[in-house]
């Protein structure tokens, strides 16, 4: 990869230059000084450039994305979701079945018993509904059609974690950092053996994910946190058990189709 494409994928991930005399021990996602647009931008000396390092980055992230899972599964999780908007706090419990890069079903049970979140979700389309409210919203991938819903962590996360292809990237012994262009939006991810950090910038709209103790790996105990930035959205999940037969193939229909 020449200088000047690691130059032109940062700039449009940072918008500009990393300030002089940063440090770039870290990758991507360092925490830097400046505004929320400066803080997880890699440094240009950063950059692995020469063929083996390139080599050993691309062999980490063949081996990262080995990690996810590519047969069905279903995990039993806890959610939080803080709206800073209507300075509301829901939890709730449930489950979420997982097709690999295809599909997506998460249904949630509040406090009282009742459906509290029925969220079907594919590359192309989702449908997100409160049944107590009898709200309903479905469409399909623009960002601003889910605007405030955590539409997208399911998509990125559940069916597509690590996807695109590598822009570039900065090895160390225990930490890895990589540019990655999935289709229109540029993600930035940071990962080591007990964390694995990714930001995902698509126009304006900019999303990050934070999972400990485990990673793409499900397993019980992990926990992720989602956010949004424009909208100050978070979601906490965390892993209560992992089923350990497949979930049944009528899970990913789309539920507000009639058979």
């Amino acid at each position: 990869m020449t200088a000047f494409l690691m130059a032109m994928s940062l700039v449009g991930i940072c918008g500009r230059p990393m300030p002089p005399g940063t440090s770039s021990t870290w990758g991507s996602l360092m925490q830097q000084p400046g505004d929320a647009s400066d803080r997880h931008c890699m440094a240009l000396d950063a950059l692995d450039a020469t063929p083996s390092a390139w080599k050993a980055s691309r062999e980490r992230l063949s081996a990262l994305r080995a990690e996810s899972p590519s047969a069905s599964y279903v995990e039993n999780v806890r959610v939080g979701i803080d709206d800073p908007r209507t300075k509301s706090h829901y939890d709730a419990r449930g489950a979420v079945a997982i097709d690999p890069h295809r599909t997506a079903r998460m249904i949630l049970i509040g406090p009282g018993g009742t459906t509290a979140l029925d969220l079907w979700v594919t590359k192309d389309h989702f449908r997100f509904a409160v049944p107590a409210i009898k709200l309903e919203k479905r469409d399909g991938i623009s960002p601003d059609e889910e605007r405030g819903l955590p539409v997208g962590f399911f998509r990125w996360w559940f069916l597509s974690p690590l996807a695109g292809r590598l822009l570039a990237a900065h090895s160390e012994p225990e930490t890895t950092s990589f540019i990655l262009k999935d289709g229109r939006a540029i993600v930035t991810v940071r990962a080591d053996r007990n964390q694995l950090v990714a930001r995902r910038r698509e126009g304006q709209n900019v999303e990050s994910i934070e999972w400990w103790s485990g990673g793409l790996v499900p397993r019980k105990g992990t926990r992720g946190r989602y956010a949004d930035e424009r909208t100050g959205l978070v979601v906490d999940v965390t892993i209560e058990d992992v089923a350990q037969v497949p979930p049944d193939p009528a899970a990913f229909a789309d539920p507000g189709v009639a058979p």
